[in-house]
């Protein structure tokens, strides 16, 4: 399931999620992958989306992905999605009008498919400054559960580049090292790794969780 939202309606919009996220799904279904695209994503749109990834993976048992471009949010150490039509002003708001990382994970884990890969491009500045003001930057830490890879843009409480390109910094080098043959997967994120922090000068440190 692959997730791009730049169409924001209460914010500025993003540059390049629905462009990454048309990349990401080209080069993996190039890989073999069974893929659904979503761009522009409401709550309810995205919500429909991951519950019928859940359902698709519990009946083929495969490895599964998940990939998100756009606006995330943490909150009271929980991370969330930011759909299009979400106007945030005030902490209430956020369990509301998103959809929760966690929601995601847990049934993965009643699915128990083999291996689960979640890649979130979501720790752009918070979109909402104005209205309402987080308490921390990007995303927050969360420990990946057994068989499943966590991949963020860039380290928890920190935010990432939207990219002066086509693709977000983060996403432009993943769809580089994914196209790699015969590479580890643990060796296409520490490479990636290497180079966004080379291009911001350590700004940008991408994590990951296994």
């Amino acid at each position: 399931l692959v997730v791009g939202n730049s169409a924001y309606r209460h914010v500025p919009l993003l540059n390049n999620p629905v462009n990454d996220a048309k990349a990401i799904a080209s080069v993996l279904k190039g890989l073999g992958f069974e893929v659904t695209i979503s761009l522009d994503s409401s709550r309810a749109d995205l919500a429909a989306a991951i519950q019928a990834h859940v359902t698709k993976l519990a009946k083929s048992k495969g490895v599964g992905l998940f990939y998100f471009a756009g606006h995330g949010l943490q909150l009271a150490w929980r991370n969330y999605l930011v759909p299009v039509e979400a106007a945030i002003k005030q902490e209430g708001d956020i369990p509301q009008q998103c959809v929760e990382v966690g929601s995601l994970i847990e049934g993965l884990n009643r699915v128990a498919n083999p291996m689960n890969i979640l890649i979130l491009d979501a720790c752009r500045q918070n979109p909402f400054g104005r209205d309402f003001r987080d308490a921390q930057k990007g995303l927050s830490q969360m420990d990946a559960p057994p068989s499943t890879l966590l991949a963020y843009a860039t380290a928890p409480g920190n935010v990432a580049s939207d990219g002066e390109g086509t693709n977000g910094l983060y996403t432009e080098h993943l769809l580089k090292e994914m196209q790699v043959r015969e590479s580890k997967i643990e060796d296409i994120f520490k490479r990636v790794r290497l180079e966004v922090r080379r291009k911001t000068q350590g700004a940008q440190m991408p994590w990951e969780s296994t």
